[in-house]
């Protein structure tokens, strides 16, 4: 599904389909959507965002990544609520007399809040609904090893990314892009798309589409027991959990009782069954050391010891002594 009006970005908007937005989320996903909106002339009245968070050795609070950036660039008032069901947050909205809310990587809103605006309330979601329904689609699609995603701004309602498409837009995806990387690219994307589906919303012509419930598959949150590798899975399928799972939970091993998590590495044959027990040195070119899957092989070009820096698997393995034969759990 496309969004209609594929020149709007040079057609100055009307007066009319100019509207008044709070704008509500938490990472540096939503930060072009945000610039995106300023620029094209709509009246960002408001921001909403996480609480500060202690963070690092002294625990000091840390601002959110929007609202850093909303405090340099000026955006005012800038919400922080402990709780989206509180009545005083309800107020709040309502005093900023909004058209629409519009949400990028945030928390579940209550119906008590996303029901306030004359317009409705929209999100960005970094897939094309209703696959990948949740709040890791970027990282469950790279997992899973998709060649196709997308962004679908969608109509909030009292489920998790159930609501009515306004406007899907895909992209594929690389063969070796990491969800970082990818999840750079949609947020771009979401922000052209955002402004388009809110010209459609203001002046009327939107067209909503219901999403197909049986199509639907999730995306819950990352665990940090999901990153353990299990070398006793296809080479390729551990190449995509490496891509996948950066930065968090990072893709991990054993190597006695040192935990290591492989920052990089590639796919050293693909489709030869194992020689050796999964989880062994198998060879050791110049570049880093390839470890044995249950189907082809993964070459570890850059690891992270625990406590450490990144690094060379060639220094790691010249470091601690690996050579062939090498176990990892």
């Amino acid at each position: 599904m496309c969004c209609s009006g594929c020149c709007a970005g040079s057609i100055p908007l009307l007066p009319e389909e100019l509207v008044r937005i709070v704008f509500m989320g938490s990472t540096e996903f939503g930060v072009p959507a945000l610039e995106a909106l300023k620029n094209k002339g709509h009246d960002v009245a408001g921001i909403v965002s996480t609480p500060a968070s202690p963070k690092g050795r002294g625990l000091a609070l840390h601002d959110s990544p929007l609202v850093s950036y909303a405090k340099k660039s000026g955006y005012a008032p800038i919400l922080t609520p402990q709780s989206l069901a509180a009545m005083s947050f309800a107020d709040e909205l309502r005093n900023l007399a909004a058209d629409v809310f519009v949400v990028a990587a945030f928390r579940i809103l209550p119906k008590a809040v996303f029901t306030i605006p004359r317009l409705g309330t929209y999100n960005i979601h970094a897939s094309l609904l209703p696959r990948y329904r949740g709040p890791a689609p970027v990282q469950r699609a790279i997992a899973a090893g998709d060649r196709e995603t997308g962004v679908t701004i969608f109509r909030i309602d009292a489920g998790v990314d159930t609501g009515a498409i306004v406007c899907a837009r895909k992209t594929g995806i690389g063969p070796e892009e990491t969800a970082p990387q990818l999840s750079e690219r949609l947020s771009r994307l979401g922000a052209d798309a955002l402004v388009e589906a809110l010209e459609l919303v203001a002046s009327g012509s939107s067209v909503f589409a219901t999403q197909d419930g049986t199509l639907a598959c999730g995306a819950p949150k990352l665990t940090k027991a999901e990153g353990r590798i299990n070398w006793n899975r296809p080479a390729m399928e551990i190449f995509n959990m490496i891509r996948a799972f950066k930065p968090f939970p990072g893709a991990q091993t054993f190597l006695d009782d040192l935990r290591i998590t492989v920052e990089w590495g590639v796919v050293a044959g693909e489709r030869d069954a194992a020689a050796e027990a999964p989880g062994t040195v198998v060879a050791a070119p110049k570049d880093g050391f390839d470890v044995q899957c249950a189907s082809g092989r993964i070459r570890v070009l850059l690891v992270r010891p625990e406590g450490k820096k990144t690094m060379t698997a060639r220094d790691f393995a010249n470091g601690r002594g690996i050579v062939v034969g090498t176990r990892f759990a």
